[in-house]
């Protein structure tokens, strides 16, 4: 008998795994494959792209758009709608609350180490900051059916306003910090629909 629900799970589409952050200057080169960002071979980090590290909650990446509707006087209803504006982002909260991480999520001062007192000393500072900081975003999960990635590359994204709290209680979940990036279209790309992000899947 034919099969009336026409699916197929595969290890394509069936996807459920934990996401590994990575982040790069808007000045490296965009990525055309999966090895430009991780080395598939060893899972390191490619030449200019740093990894994130832990995360908690796991990762977020949403699409949404806005749209104007229009009508007439003499039909019930909407006779069209066309989009007007559009938005993308990626939420996440990191789960290795360095000062590293902190300065990164939070727009802060470099970091620097102090080697003179009897343990050393890392530092950075917070302030109220003027621009955003730009950067390229990489997502990727790794499928442990068959081992393989597949890989989100945001073209420009910055940090966008959210709340960020650290707790000190005895009890409770360890200290993490929440980011959430906004996605960026980069006008440099000629082609539209490709100034987000562009998505790499190994397939069999």
């Amino acid at each position: 008998m034919p099969n009336f629900y026409p699916t197929s799970i595969t290890d394509e589409s069936f996807v459920r795994a934990p996401g590994r952050l990575l982040y790069a200057a808007t000045s490296v080169t965009f990525p055309t494959q999966i090895s430009d960002v991780i080395n598939l071979s060893t899972f390191a980090s490619a030449a200019n792209w740093n990894d994130l590290g832990a995360t908690k909650g796991g990762i977020q990446v949403s699409f949404n758009n806005s749209e104007e509707t229009f009508d007439v006087d003499q039909i019930i209803g909407d006779i069209d709608s066309l989009p007007n504006g559009s938005d993308m982002a990626v939420q996440t909260q990191l789960a290795e609350a360095t000062l590293d991480h902190l300065a990164f999520a939070w727009e802060g001062d470099t970091v620097a180490t102090n080697t003179a007192p009897a343990i050393d000393e890392k530092s950075t500072s917070i302030g109220p900051f003027e621009t955003y900081t730009k950067r390229r975003l990489a997502m990727a999960q790794r499928r442990p059916s068959n081992g393989y990635v597949r890989l989100y590359v945001f073209r420009k994204v910055q940090r966008a306003a959210q709340e960020s709290t650290l707790t000190a209680n005895k009890t409770g979940e360890q200290q993490s910090i929440p980011m959430r990036f906004k996605v960026l279209p980069d006008t440099s790309v000629a082609t539209v629909a490709q100034r987000y992000c562009t998505i790499f899947d190994q397939i069999a």
